[in-house]
């Protein structure tokens, strides 16, 4: 029987060792890529300077239970910032303002508190157009420094009944809506909240739930009034969302002269249009409108300024009047000073209808400076 060389076993090693060598540097190879490409991904991401905010409609309190807005790079914001109680679209609860990647994921469960239902939600959200909005910012006609390109610095995560939730970016002077989503009833189990810390577990508390509900800095005691045995109107914040082609036109009696102009629309969208632009030359697609703010100057250059909240009821009815008959008609709300300086009347106008607004909440003030 021939013995085998000591040779051959030499080379058989080497073989083998030659082929795990080449697999290991394989996978080391892959990871460094993976891990390269990983880095590089994070180290391309845009970062912009905003703070994130929680919003819930008067009188229908919220509190986020868990998650928040998450971004492409892996980096997470946090939305559990407490109990929220303000009004629909205008900034609420907020946290931490700084430089971050923007979000492209809303991934939350949140407590209705009017409802005693939590909602859960996983959704991409629209980060191409929050990333265009932050990049071009908005021209904005600041009181001490003049015209000015401002920015978009608040991310307000919305919450309503019904399991609606809807964001906006924010800036000073404008705030754009980024989308709509609709999240889903959930049931947390009972194995869940029992891990949870005392303060997490009020959130599960039948008692807890009324207080929140009766406390008059949630829910004012007189919106409470108000809502009292009145069921939740649900699908109330889509009717919100509702477009009209419509357009402003601010008249200024006596030789006087515009000098600023803004507004809230019931969808949370707000927005200024310079003396200039007044009146507006072609309709644009917008909501109905909720607040004013007017300035202007009298023929002397008297400076003159003032605020107007709209009754919900009436405009929503002017508006159905004219739109419900004609869905293509084209309106123009038409606001008049009146001849002292001391009124603004209110009008919606077509070419054939006008109906007169006389239900608004108007507060006219003269300006100590000119």
């Amino acid at each position: 029987m021939k013995l085998i060389r000591p040779s051959f076993f030499v080379l058989l090693l080497l073989l083998a060792c030659s082929s795990s060598c080449k697999e290991n540097n394989a996978k080391n190879t892959n990871t460094a890529n993976a891990n390269k490409d990983y880095s590089t991904k994070i180290m391309d991401t845009e970062k912009f300077y905003w703070e994130e905010n929680i919003n819930s409609p008067l009188g229908y309190p919220i509190e986020v239970y868990k998650g928040g807005l998450e971004a492409e790079d892996g980096s997470y914001v946090s939305l559990s910032l407490g109990p929220d109680a303000g009004n629909w679209g205008e900034l609420g609860s907020g946290m931490s303002s700084g430089e971050k990647p923007v979000p492209n994921r809303l991934n939350v469960t949140w407590i209705s508190y009017a409802e005693n239902v939590f909602y859960d939600i996983d959704t991409e959200i629209d980060h191409d157009k929050m990333v265009k909005l932050f990049k071009e910012g908005y021209e904005e006609n600041n009181k001490k420094w003049g015209r000015r390109k401002e920015n978009y610095r608040t991310i307000i995560v919305g919450f309503a009944p019904g399991g609606v939730a809807v964001i906006w970016l924010a800036g000073a002077a404008k705030q754009v809506e980024i989308g709509r989503y609709q999240a889903s009833k959930i049931k947390i189990s009972q194995e869940e909240i029992s891990k949870l810390d005392d303060h997490d577990k009020l959130l599960f508390d039948e008692a807890n739930v009324k207080r929140i509900m009766s406390k008059e800095s949630f829910v004012p005691l007189e919106v409470q009034k108000a809502n009292q045995n009145k069921p939740i109107p649900f699908g109330l914040w889509d009717t919100y969302r509702k477009t009209y082609d419509w357009k402003i036109d601010f008249v200024v009696d006596n030789g006087g002269k515009v000098a600023d102009f803004s507004y809230m629309l019931f969808n949370g969208e707000r927005d200024e249009i310079f003396p200039e632009n007044l009146p507006e030359k072609s309709v644009a697609k917008r909501a109905i409108p909720k607040q004013l703010s007017l300035g202007w100057h009298d023929q002397a250059g008297q400076l003159y300024g003032g605020s107007l909240d709209f009754n919900e009821k009436e405009i929503f009815n002017a508006f159905a009047s004219i739109y419900e008959s004609d869905p293509n008609a084209k309106a123009t709300l038409v606001l008049t000073v009146n001849k002292t300086n001391t009124y603004v009347t209110v009008a919606l106008k077509t070419d054939d209808k006008t109906i007169p607004l006389k239900e608004n909440n108007i507060n006219i003030f003269k300006s100590r400076k000119k």
